[in-house]
């Protein structure tokens, strides 16, 4: 009999290339667990069950007949009063799916956490292994990253008393397929000539497709517990942009805001990033790009085979797909 995989956010960005690479890969019969319907999923042959991981009775209904489970679902947003939503989906959802994996008797469970949790720092020498503590001080003021780090105390709960949940921690995710513009919002910024200056922080960015390959392989061979961190490239915000430029022929700004008139005058500059003349920025955003979200995969890719493109490559396609859209 074929195996039963369910995946819980199969319609997002990084659960359609998961989806495919499965049906590429596997002769698993694939089921999904989403708010709504998708015709992405439809047309891969997917058997979808609609409803929220925020309720116990809908999970433990999926989950039914059930071998594997991709926990992927959550909410992507930079906006702070988005919170009490993140929390439920985050948190919430994370404990219900994984009490309904436990009380099915399952083992073979993969749940997508974040890089941002552990991975971001105020030094430019700052880059993050799976060892590195959560950044609780700097990521108690951005929702998202919070609600994230606490979904991972639930999963420490669950790993303590048995359940042996593989962890993954992309940074932030680029290439084609990000229908909803859920990580490609910025580039789509950028294309439009509506990035007017870098800010002086540094990110990180991998491939969607390469960590969904990587994924099956952190089911098999990750150890329980662990925050396997996913990155192809770390760079400051201005050399992206340049990347960017080179990607797209649109024109990357050559000002860096300065760090010293941040560190004197923040609530200023913070404000007038955000008029639609400085490029429109939230306050959110203005605060994560002035911080160094670096990371060191080589874990990943020493343990699970993780070999993620050139971010060249990435990029290109990135470009492509959105202009296509």
């Amino acid at each position: 009999m074929n195996e039963k995989i369910l995946i819980t956010g199969a319609s997002g960005f990084l659960g359609l290339h998961l989806t495919r690479h499965l049906r590429a890969t596997t002769s698993a019969e694939l089921h999904s667990l989403g708010r709504s319907h998708s015709d992405h999923l439809a047309g891969l042959g997917v058997t979808q069950h609609q409803g929220s991981v925020t309720d116990l009775d809908t999970v433990k209904a999926a989950l039914d007949g059930v071998d594997t489970v991709y926990h992927l679902a959550g909410t992507v947003t930079r906006d702070k009063d988005a919170g009490p939503s993140v929390y439920r989906v985050h948190i919430n959802g994370t404990r219900n799916v994984l009490r309904a994996v436990a009380d099915a008797g399952l083992s073979r469970v993969v749940v997508l956490s974040t890089s941002g949790v552990n991975g971001v720092g105020e030094d430019p020498d700052f880059e993050a292994t799976e060892d590195s503590p959560v950044a609780w001080d700097l990521i108690q003021r951005w929702p998202y990253y919070e609600s994230k780090a606490f979904a991972e105390k639930e999963i420490e709960k669950f790993v303590a008393g048995g359940l042996p949940v593989k962890v993954a921690r992309p940074t932030l995710l680029l290439g084609p397929g990000d229908y909803q513009q859920s990580s490609t919002g910025d580039v789509v910024k950028f294309l439009c000539g509506d990035v007017k200056a870098a800010l002086p922080g540094g990110l990180s960015f991998v491939d969607a497709r390469d960590v969904a390959a990587a994924l099956p392989a952190l089911l098999e061979h990750g150890e329980a517990g662990v925050g396997y961190l996913f990155s192809a490239l770390n760079c400051t915000v201005r050399e992206f942009l340049v990347l960017l430029e080179q990607a797209s022929g649109v024109k990357a700004p050559g000002f860096v805001l300065p760090r010293k008139l941040i560190d004197r005058a923040e609530g200023v500059m913070k404000w007038a990033s955000g008029l639609k003349a400085f490029g429109g920025l939230d306050p959110q955003t203005f605060e994560m790009g002035c911080h160094y979200w670096y990371l060191d995969a080589s874990r990943a890719q020493r343990d699970l085979g993780f070999a993620p493109r050139p971010a060249s490559e990435t990029l290109k396609d990135t470009v492509e797909f959105l202009r296509g859209r």
